[in-house]
C-alpha cells in the first residue's frame, strides 16, 4: 500500500464546523456513537472546545488535507517530558491509505529526536485504533476512565547518545574485516548494480563500506544519536536517511535490495511489527528484488526447565545474561561491563526472538519466497546446530 500524499496545517476558526463533522462521521462509521447522543448539544460543546484549542498555545490543533480537501483532524500537545497525541480522526473515505500510520510515524520520529515518550489515550471500545497502536509498538501504561493510556518509548532511551558513542569498535567484533568483508561482498552481489536500502542503518557499519563499493545506499533509522554518528562518516548526499520506525516509514525511490543485519528485526517487540517490517520492505522493492535478514536462532535448547536465563558470554570485563519469557517469545539481554573494581555497568536490550519457520511465514504474508538460507555471509550450510542464519527472500518478477 502506497501512502497517500497528505498535508497538515493549523486549524482556524473557519475549520471548527468541519472538525466536528469529521469527528462525528468517523465515530459513527465505527459504530461508536451512543444511541441517545444529543448531536446538536454535542456539536455545540465540541466546537467551543475546538475554538479554545486553537487559541491554546500549549496545543496544536490541525486539519489534515488530501488533494486539497479537508479529510481529518489532528490534535497534539507538547510538554518538556513528552509528545502527546490528543486525537486523530480521518473521514472514512481517507482511511486505509496509510495516512494515520504515517502521521504517527512522524510523531515517533519527533519523540525519538527529543528523547521523550509519545503518549496517547485510546477508547476501549475502539478496537481498530487499538490494533494500530499495538502494531506500532505502543504499550499500555494505565487507565483513564473508559480509555487506556498508551506510551511509545522505543529508540528514545535504548539507542541514546552514550550507546551511539560507544557502538563502533573499528577492526574488532562485528567491525572486524573477516565479519564485515563477507557481509559487504554478499550484499553488493545481491544489489546487482541497483540501489540498496538498509533498515535500521545505525552508525553505518555496513552502509558506509557498501557505498564505497559503488552501491547507492539509503537508510531508515529511528535513533537520532546513531544517525549523528553516521553523519561523521557520510553526509546526506552520500547516504540519504529517513528518520523513523523501519516497519512503517518510507524512503524515496525503488530498490533492488533491502537488508536488515545483526539481529535488528528482533528489536521490534511484537509479531505485528515484525510482519509490518516485511511488508514495508516489499513496498520499497522493485519486482524480483531481494530482502536479506541476518538473525540468530533462539537458544532455547540451552534453557533448562525451570531456569529463566542463560549465560551467553563470560569473558574478562564482560558478561552477557539472557532472560527469557517463552510465552511471549521475549528475551532481554543484560550486558554487564566491569573493570578492576567492584562496580559494574549494566545495559539491557529487549528482543522478540523469531524461529526460522516463523520468519518464512512472515515473508509469505508480504509476498516473498525464500531463495536461500546459510549459516553465515560466506555461504556455510545452515544446519540444526547453526547459531544464526542469513536468509535471502525474493519478490516475484511480475
Amino acid at each position: 500500500m502506497t501512502t497517500a500524499s497528505y498535508r497538515i496545517r493549523p486549524a482556524g476558526p473557519d475549520d471548527v464546523a468541519f472538525l466536528a463533522d469529521v469527528t462525528l462521521t468517523a465515530t459513527r462509521a465505527q459504530g461508536r456513537l451512543p444511541a441517545d447522543l444529543d448531536e446538536a448539544d454535542w456539536r455545540g460543546g465540541f466546537e467551543e472546545w475546538s475554538r479554545e484549542s486553537i487559541d491554546d498555545p500549549t496545543t496544536d490543533l490541525n486539519v489534515i488535507e488530501l488533494d486539497g480537501r479537508r479529510v481529518g483532524r489532528l490534535r497534539i500537545s507538547r510538554t518538556p517530558g513528552s509528545v502527546e497525541l490528543n486525537g486523530i480522526q480521518l473521514h472514512p473515505d481517507a482511511q486505509n491509505r496509510g495516512i494515520g500510520t504515517a502521521i504517527i510515524a512522524e510523531l515517533q520520529s519527533e519523540a525519538a529526536t527529543r528523547g521523550v515518550p509519545l503518549e496517547l489515550h485510546v477508547e476501549r471500545d475502539n478496537p481498530n485504533a487499538r490494533r494500530l497502536y499495538d502494531r506500532l509498538g505502543f504499550a499500555k501504561t494505565g487507565e483513564d476512565g473508559a480509555e487506556d493510556v498508551m506510551q511509545w518509548t522505543e529508540g528514545t532511551q535504548l539507542w541514546n547518545a552514550e550507546v551511539a558513542r560507544r557502538y563502533d569498535t573499528p577492526g574488532t567484533g562485528m567491525f572486524a574485516p573477516d565479519v564485515l568483508g563477507p557481509t559487504v561482498d554478499r550484499l553488493a552481489g545481491l544489489a546487482d548494480g541497483g540501489r540498496a536500502l538498509e533498515l535500521a542503518i545505525g552508525t553505518g557499519r555496513v552502509a558506509v563500506p557498501l557505498s564505497e563499493r559503488g552501491v547507492p545506499v539509503s537508510g531508515i533509522e529511528l535513533s537520532t544519536a546513531m544517525l549523528a554518528e553516521l553523519r561523521t562518516k557520510a553526509d546526506e548526499a552520500a547516504i540519504p536517511v529517513v528518520l523513523g520506525d523501519m516497519s512503517v516509514v518510507r524512503a524515496a525511490g525503488e530498490f533492488s535490495l533491502v537488508y536488515l543485519v545483526f539481529n535488528t528485526i528482533a528489536n521490534l517487540l511484537t509479531q505485528e511489527q515484525q510482519v509490518a517490517c516485511f511488508r514495508n520492505a516489499a513496498r520499497h522493492l522493485s519486482p524480483g528484488g531481494h530482502f536479506v535478514i541476518e538473525l540468530w536462532v533462539p537458544e532455547l535448547r540451552r534453557l533448562p526447565p525451570g531456569t529463566p536465563a542463560t549465560v551467553g558470554v563470560a569473558e574478562p570485563g564482560y558478561i552477557l545474561l539472557d532472560t527469557y519469557d517463552v510465552l511471549n517469545q521475549h528475551v532481554v539481554s543484560h550486558h554487564f561491563h566491569f573493570g578492576e573494581g567492584s562496580q559494574a555497568e549494566l545495559g539491557r536490550t529487549p528482543h522478540r526472538y523469531i524461529w526460522p519457520a516463523e520468519l518464512d511465514l512472515m515473508a509469505q504474508l508480504a509476498g516473498f519466497t525464500l531463495e536461500s538460507r546459510h549459516a553465515d555471509w560466506t555461504g556455510t550450510p545452515f544446519t540444526a546446530d547453526s547459531p544464526s542464519h542469513i536468509s535471502v527472500y525474493r519478490l516475484p518478477t511480475t
